[in-house]
C-alpha cells in the first residue's frame, strides 16, 4: 500500500479543463482529488447496514484508508465509530472527495453545497438520471450545471462507484478484493463486481483502480484512461464499454499508454442498427461500431468479443512477456485432440506457429521417446501421466527455441494427481515450480490451459503466484496466447498519440459551392460541385462536360471521340441510377445521334421521377464523359463525420454492389498514408491489387494518395458531412475518380465542429 500524505490542508493541483467542458470552466484539482483524496465526505452516511452509505463507511475502515473521513447525515449521531454532520456546509474542512448516496433529486442541490463548501470531487452514486427517460435526463441536465456552476468533478451519476485499493480506498464497498495490478472501468456494476471476483478468484494480480463511469456526466473514460496511464500500480486496462460520450479523447488516450500498458475492451451494443440513415453508400456500409472498432486498432487497444477472454487476455498481457518480432508460438500438449483444437483457433486468430529446429525436435525425440510428437504442437503422448517431471524438461527444449516467441501448454497439467495418484502430488508441485522458473530465465510468455484450472490444486496455485495465466477455457487461452504474438508484432505498440487522435485539425475554410448550395437550402452537392471540391483538395479527374440540351450533349460526344457516359445532373436526385439517369457506352461516330437520343432518355425518366418525389423542378442537364477502360478494380473512398468519433475514412469495394459486397474498412481521421496502405491490404478484394489470376498489379501508393485526398476534403472544410467517390477506378499506372459525392451537414448543425458531441441533425 503508497503511504498517505500526512493530514493537512489539501493542495490544488491545476489541470488543463476538457474539450467537452464550457471555455473557461475550472476544473478543481482535477482526477488526484478522486483517486487519490486526502479526506472523504460519505453524504447519506447510514447506521442502517442495509444502505449504501453504510456499505461504503465500513468498507473504508476495513480497506485501511488513512485519511480523514467523515460521515455527513442530517439526523446526526454517531455511525460506525464516527460523528455525523447534519450537512456539508457543517464540516470542519473542504475534503477532496464527497460521495453522495443519495435519491437523484436531492443530488444537484447538495453539489452546488459541495461546492460553495470547497469540496473538489464528487462520486454520484445514485440512479434515475438520464437512463430513466425524459424526467431523468432533464434531471441529469441539472446536475452538469450544478457540477459546472459548484466548479466540482464528478464521477457518475448512475455509477458503482471506485476504488483505489493501494490507498486504501473502496467506495464500491464489496469486500474480498485483491489488491493488485489491473484496473477495471465499467459502466455496469454487476460486470465490474464480476471481473473484481474473477480477477481475486483466479489471479494473482488482483484490482489496483475500479471505476463505474455511469453516465459521465462530467468525468469520462478517456480522462480516466489518461490518470491509469501514469498510475505507478496499473500494469494493464480492462474496459467494459458500453458508450461513451467522448469515443475520440477515450482514443486518443489509449493510444498513449499502449506501447506500454496494454488496454483491453469488451465492447457491447455491437449489433445495434446504424444511428442513420446516409445519402451515401459510406454512411451505409460503415456503421458507428465499425468506426469505432477501427479506431480500436488503430489506438493499439485489444478488443475481445468474449466475456470469459476478457481477463485471461488481460492477466497474460499484464504478467507475460510478449512474442519476440518474427517468433511463433510454440505448443505443448499432453492430449492430442485438445492441441489440434489449439492450433485451429490460433491460425483463426492469425498466431503463426513456431516452425522448429531440427535439432530442437532431436532433443525433444530422445527426452520424450518414439511415441511422442516432436514437431509443433509438441505431444509428450502420456508420458507425464506417470513423470509430471517431463513437462518442464520438454518445455525447457522446446523454449530455448529461437523460433518460439511464447509457448502454450494444453491439457491436465495440475490434474496429475487428481486425475491418477495422489503420490504424483509432489512431483507435479515441483514440476510448476520448474516450469515457471525456466520461463522467467528464458524471457519468453507462458500460457497454461487445464481441465483442472477449477479445482484445487497446488501446482496450479505455484503457477498462479509466479503469474502465470491458468485458465480454463482452451479458446480463451489461445486467445491469451495470441495476444501476446500480436503485442510483439512490429509496430503493435507504436500508438497513435502524435498523429491519430488528438484535434482533428478541421479547416475553417469554406468554398464557393458550398456556399452556392447554402444559399439555395441544400445539403447534396451536384456531381460538378463535388468535383470542384475534391479537385482542391488534389484528387483528379477525367474530362468531362455539362450538357443542357440534346445537341450540346451530342456536340460533346463527338468532342470525345470514343464511346461516353451520360449522367444526370441534378441539385436534388442524388442517385441517379435511381431516377434513370446513367447511359453508358453511348457511340460518338454517329454524329452525335445516340448521345442526343440518350439525352432525351434521360430528361424523361428524370421529370418523372422528380414529380413521384416532389422535387423542385428545375432543366435538365447531364454530364458527358468519355468511358473509360474496364479497370482492374473498382473501389469506394467515402468520409463520414461521426457524431461520436468525428472525421472517419472508408475504403471498400466499390462500384454499384459497394454496399452488397460490404467488403469494406474503416480509418479514424487525421491518419497516415502508411495506415491508409494498411487499411487498403485488410480488404476482401485487396488480393487482386496484387497481380492475382493473371491480372496486372496496380500502384498501392496512387490509391492511398487518392484516399487522402478524401479525407483532407472532409478535413478542410467544417460544412461537409460526407464525402464519396464511388467507383474509383484502379489501374496498374493510374486511378480515376469516375463519380463523386458530397454532403454538406444541415445548417442547424453548422456549430458542431469536434466528436464527443452528438449532431443533433443525425
Amino acid at each position: 500500500m503508497l503511504p498517505v500524505p500526512a493530514p493537512g490542508p489539501a493542495t490544488p493541483t491545476p489541470v488543463g479543463a476538457p474539450p467537452w467542458l464550457p471555455s473557461g470552466r475550472a476544473t478543481g484539482r482535477g482526477l488526484g482529488a478522486i483517486f487519490e483524496p486526502r479526506s472523504i465526505a460519505i453524504v447519506g452516511a447510514s447506521a442502517n447496514p442495509e444502505k449504501r452509505g453504510h456499505h461504503i463507511l465500513r468498507s473504508l475502515g476495513e480497506s485501511g484508508y488513512a485519511g480523514r473521513v467523515y460521515a455527513v447525515n442530517r439526523t446526526g449521531g454517531p455511525i460506525l465509530g464516527h460523528e455525523a454532520f447534519g450537512s456539508v456546509s457543517e464540516l470542519p474542512e473542504a475534503v477532496d472527495l464527497a460521495v453522495l448516496s443519495l435519491p437523484a433529486a436531492a443530488t444537484p442541490e447538495v453539489i452546488r453545497e459541495c461546492g460553495q463548501r470547497g469540496i473538489a470531487g464528487a462520486v454520484v452514486l445514485a440512479v434515475g438520471f438520464g437512463e430513466a427517460g425524459p424526467e431523468g435526463a432533464r434531471l441529469e441536465a441539472e446536475l452538469r450545471r450544478a457540477a459546472v456552476e459548484a466548479e466540482i468533478r464528478v464521477v457518475g451519476p448512475n455509477t458503482s462507484g471506485l476504488l483505489n485499493l493501494a490507498h486504501g480506498i473502496n467506495l464500491i464497498g464489496a469486500r474480498g478484493i485483491r489488491p493488485g495490478r489491473i484496473a477495471l472501468l465499467s459502466q455496469s456494476g454487476n460486470i465490474v463486481l464480476g471481473l473484481m471476483n474473477g480477477l481475486s478468484a483466479a489471479s494473482r494480480l488482483g484490482v489496483s483502480v475500479c471505476c463505474g463511469l455511469g453516465n459521465e456526466v462530467d468525468v469520462g473514460f478517456g480522462e480516466v484512461l489518461e490518470f491509469l496511464g501514469s498510475d505507478p500500480e496499473t500494469r494493464a486496462v480492462v474496459v467494459h464499454l458500453e458508450g461513451t460520450k467522448d469515443a475520440r479523447r477515450f482514443l486518443s488516450a489509449a493510444a498513449a499508454i499502449t506501447p506500454h500498458k496494454p488496454v483491453i475492451v469488451l465492447k457491447t451494443g455491437r449489433t445495434a442498427p446504424g444511428a442513420r440513415s446516409a445519402l451515401s453508400h459510406t454512411g451505409a456500409i460503415a456503421g458507428p461500431y465499425e468506426r469505432l472498432r477501427a479506431g480500436f486498432r488503430q489506438a493499439g487497444v485489444v478488443e475481445v468479443t468474449r466475456s470469459d477472454e476478457l481477463l485471461p487476455v488481460a492477466e497474460a498481457l499484464a504478467a507475460q512477456p510478449a512474442a519476440p518480432p518474427g517468433s511463433g508460438i510454440g505448443i505443448l500438449s499432453d492430449g492430442g485432440g485438445q492441441s489440434t483444437l489449439a492450433v485451429d483457433a490460433l491460425s483463426e486468430l492469425g498466431a503463426p506457429l513456431a516452425e522448429l529446429a531440427p535439432g530442437t525436435s532431436a532433443a525433444l525425440r530422445s527426452l520424450l521417446g518414439p511415441a511422442a510428437a516432436v514437431r509443433t504442437p509438441v505431444d509428450v503422448a502420456g508420458a507425464g501421466d506417470t513423470n509430471p517431471g517431463v513437462f518442464p524438461r520438454a518445455l525447457e527444449v522446446l523454449a530455448a527455441d529461437p523460433a518460439v516467441g511464447a509457448v502454450l501448454v494444453v491439457g491436465i497439467f495440475g490434474g496429475y494427481a487428481l486425475r491418477f495418484s495422489d503420490t504424483l502430488a509432489p512431483a507435479e508441485a515441483a514440476a510448476a515450480r520448474a516450469i515457471s522458473e525456466t520461463m522467467r530465465r528464458l524471457g519468453k510468455g507462458l500460457v497454461l490451459h487445464s481441465q483442472y484450472a477449477c479445482h484445487p490444486s497446488e501446482p496450479l496455485d505455484l503457477l498462479r503466484d509466479a503469474h502465470v495465466p491458468v485458465i480454463e477455457s482452451l479458446d480463451a487461452a489461445c486467445r491469451a496466447t495470441a495476444e501476446l504474438h500480436r503485442r510483439g508484432a512490429p509496430g503493435a505498440r507504436r500508438g497513435f498519440g502524435k498523429s491519430g487522435f488528438g484535434d482533428p485539425r478541421e479547416g475553417a475554410a469554406s468554398h464557393p459551392v458550398i456556399a452556392a448550395a447554402r444559399a439555395e437550402g441544400r445539403v447534396a452537392l451536384t456531381e460538378t460541385e463535388s468535383r470542384a471540391l475534391l479537385e482542391d483538395a488534389d484528387l483528379g479527374f477525367g474530362p468531362m462536360e455539362v450538357a443542357r440540351s440534346p445537341a450540346e450533349a451530342a456536340s460533346a460526344a463527338v468532342r470525345a471521340g470514343r464511346p461516353v457516359a451520360l449522367k444526370l445532373l441534378s441539385r436534388y436526385v442524388v442517385h441517379k441510377s435511381d431516377a434513370g439517369g446513367v447511359a453508358l457506352e453511348i457511340a460518338a461516330s454517329d454524329g452525335g445521334r445516340a448521345a442526343a437520343a440518350a439525352f432525351e432518355r434521360i430528361a424523361e425518366s428524370a421529370r418523372g421521377y422528380a414529380l413521384a418525389h416532389a422535387f423542385p423542378e428545375e432543366a435538365i442537364a447531364v454530364t458527358v464523359s468519355p468511358m473509360l477502360p474496364v479497370p482492374v478494380l473498382e473501389l469506394l473512398v467515402g468520409a463520414v463525420r461521426d457524431p461520436e468519433l468525428g472525421p472517419a475514412l472508408t475504403l471498400a469495394a466499390g462500384g454499384v454492389f459497394a454496399e452488397l459486397l460490404a467488403d469494406a474498412t474503416h480509418r479514424v481521421l487525421p491518419t497516415s498514408a502508411s495506415e491508409i496502405d494498411a487499411a487498403l491490404r485488410e480488404l476482401t478484394a485487396s488480393p487482386l491489387l496484387d497481380g492475382a489470376r493473371g491480372r496486372p498489379a496496380v500502384s498501392r501508393t496512387r490509391i492511398v494518395k487518392a484516399a487522402a485526398a478524401v479525407g483532407d476534403c472532409l478535413l478542410r472544410y467544417p460544412e461537409v458531412a460526407e464525402v464519396e467517390v464511388n467507383p474509383l477506378f484502379v489501374y496498374p499506372d493510374r486511378v480515376a475518380a469516375v463519380d463523386a459525392r458530397v454532403v454538406l451537414r444541415p445548417a442547424s448543425a453548422e456549430g458542431f465542429r469536434g466528436a464527443g458531441v452528438r449532431n443533433p441533425s443525425r
